[in-house]
């Protein structure tokens, strides 16, 4: 998705990025050489980290709890580190920019705040 990395680099560029471990781990699993490897590690220097500590893994156990009360296996819809990572974006007061339904289903639950983000040009 070349558009939707310009979108998210013209976006970091502009100091309206930041991150957690989470993410930074799933766009390093994704790199195929050492050398887009340690592109990817170097360009997370210049971007804001969200921290994640006790209150935010509450948070995301909270928010499973939350899926979890809707009955048999709602919890397995959303993956372990999208919930770390809507907790962490909900403690530093800023929203989850994504691509992904999952996001939809935790803020259903939590009203933490989410937010699509589409390629330039899309609808």
């Amino acid at each position: 998705m070349p558009d939707l990395r310009d979108e998210l680099e013209d976006l970091s560029v502009a100091g309206c990025i930041a991150t957690c471990a989470p993410v930074v781990l799933e766009l390093l699993h994704s790199a195929r050489t050492t050398d887009e490897y340690r592109a990817v590690r170097d360009g997370f220097g210049r971007v804001f980290s969200c921290p994640i500590g006790p209150p935010e893994c509450d948070r995301a156990l909270g928010i499973y709890d939350a899926l979890a009360a809707r009955g048999p296996k709602h919890q397995r819809q959303v993956g372990h580190a999208d919930l770390l990572i809507a907790a962490a974006a909900e403690a530093a007061g800023v929203p989850v920019l994504h691509y992904d339904g999952d996001f939809d289903l935790i803020t259903e639950v939590s009203g933490i705040d989410t937010r699509w983000i589409r390629p330039k040009g899309s609808l």
